[in-house]
């Protein structure tokens, strides 16, 4: 009966080593790994270590999981067993893994989730003994994760900043605001705000997509070279905030968050046009964030992960080209 287990254990651990070195194969061909959504290459974004690297560390676990069970069995109470000990190590590291997807990234990587489905089946085959303290320790890690407040120090701790997400900007001299706009290239009421912007001479804005493009339809843009979607989808996600268009404005004293086609083109017009001062802003729409002023009106938005349906007018030039 062990001998038929290990033999079980041992062929599953191998299929896992197949299945992560193809994930090496194609992170070194393609430059990423074959995922299923967009949360692994979110969680990817807040790595220090490449996905090459992550894959061959879960190679050559399976790969010692499948030749720790070729060995004797323990004959001694003070032998170790190793495939045991293995076994429920990597129920830990999973603990942290997922805790760390569910409640700080708020993404969950498909492929991840695929690893801990394995080594969780691969605990279960070894025995409902060891399936029951592998749970344990995995809800002990995993259940740490809520008590603890990571928010923007993740970007703190990559060296990275919100304008490490810009892909242009629109600049102008002396600007009486300056505001990150956070759009797709498949959502209509961002098109819209983009129409809006094409002429706005007061305000200095910076682009902020969450998916890629390669250009926008609109004059005297400043380029950069380089801009990381994943981390504006960070940003947001970090901020509890799930549908665009989303316009952060920067205050001495910190952000403004205003959310929605109308409530955005709203604030343009009257703040980025005019030289005087105005109440832009409908403060009794007015909510508290995490220490940020948040501005709705819970229409004109697209949710991030799913298809926008079209309005029933909207302009039929799109600003995108992609």
């Amino acid at each position: 009966m062990a001998a038929n287990k290990n033999r079980v254990i041992r062929i599953l651990a191998f299929l896992a080593c197949a299945v992560t070195a193809f994930q090496i194969g194609a992170a070194l061909y393609r430059g990423e790994v074959l995922c299923l959504n967009e949360g692994c290459k979110i969680v990817e974004q807040l790595t220090n270590v490449p996905p090459v690297f992550f894959n061959l560390a879960g190679f050559l676990y399976f790969l010692t999981l499948a030749l720790l069970c070729r060995r004797e069995p323990v004959r001694s109470p003070f032998d170790i067993n190793w495939l045991q000990v293995l076994l429920l190590a990597g129920l830990v590291m999973e603990g942290v893994l997922v805790g760390y997807q569910v409640f700080v990234v708020k993404q969950i990587c498909s492929y991840c989730f695929f690893i801990f489905l394995t080594i969780a089946v691969l605990n279960l085959l070894y025995g409902g003994r060891q399936l029951l303290l592998g749970t344990v320790l995995f809800l002990a890690v995993f259940s740490a994760f809520p008590m603890l407040n990571f928010g923007p120090t993740l970007l703190a701790l990559r060296n990275e900043t919100i304008d490490s997400g810009s892909f242009a900007v629109k600049r102008c001299e002396t600007p009486l605001k300056q505001a990150y706009f956070f759009f797709s290239s498949d959502c209509p009421h961002c098109q819209n705000v983009l129409e809006a912007l094409k002429s706005c001479n007061s305000c200095e804005f910076s682009f902020n997509p969450v998916d890629r493009i390669e250009s926008l339809g609109m004059p005297d843009l400043v380029y950069k070279a380089d801009y990381d979607p994943m981390l504006n989808r960070l940003i947001l996600s970090l901020l509890d905030i799930e549908t665009i268009p989303v316009l952060l404005v920067r205050n001495p004293d910190g952000f403004n968050i205003i959310k929605g086609e109308g409530s955005i083109i709203r604030f343009i017009s009257q703040a980025c046009f005019r030289k005087e001062t105005v109440r832009y802003l409908d403060y009794s729409q007015k909510n508290k964030q995490d220490g940020i002023s948040v501005f709705t009106e819970q229409e004109g938005e697209c949710n991030i992960q799913l298809d926008c349906p079209e309005p029933a007018e909207q302009s039929s030039e799109a600003p995108f080209k992609y």
